[in-house]
């Protein structure tokens, strides 16, 4: 009499070959999320930077127009590291405002109290120059803003400028 014995399952050598296959499989999975995710960050830096730096010269051009008088003394222009202080009129009360470059960030304080960051560690500010244009009429200034990020493989740097003209220093 004969028996029949069929064999169910993998052998241990189809076994070794199918985790190999999947460990090849997974290793490629790896490396095209990794890419992916250089990828998607190379995408996004311009753009942050763009909105950044916008948002900066968007900030100091409106609070230099509600401005009164630029301080001379405490203000730097026409340097890499530029600062500006001036006071403007809030509601009845003076308030001094201060935006000045500290290790690679925009910074801004009102008042002396707690400077704050207005630019995230991760784009560095390279240029925050800030050039006065005084006339027999007005007080201006004219912003430019370097920021450097990281895009393409390598370091990307990108100029942006503002004019401010300030409104109670012609009134």
């Amino acid at each position: 009499m004969r028996t029949n014995t069929t064999q169910k399952g993998f052998s241990l050598l189809e076994l070794l070959i199918y985790i190999a296959g999947m460990l090849a499989l997974g290793a490629v999975m790896i490396v095209l999320i990794v890419q992916f995710y250089g990828l998607y960050r190379e995408i996004i830096s311009i753009p942050r930077a763009d909105r950044t730096a916008l948002q900066v010269i968007d900030r100091l051009t409106k609070d230099l127009r509600a401005g009164d008088d630029i301080d001379p003394f405490e203000s730097n222009f026409l340097t890499p590291n530029g600062v500006i202080e001036f006071a403007s009129l809030d509601n009845g009360d003076t308030t001094t405002k201060r935006y000045y470059v500290e290790n690679g960030m925009v910074k801004y304080q009102e008042n002396a109290e707690a400077a704050q960051a207005i630019t995230p560690k991760d784009l560095y500010v390279s240029n925050f120059n800030l050039a006065l244009v005084a006339t027999d009429v007005s007080k201006a200034v004219r912003i430019t803003i370097e920021i450097q990020f990281q895009a393409n493989g390598g370091t990307t740097t990108k100029a942006y400028s503002g004019f401010a003209i300030l409104r109670e220093s012609y009134e």
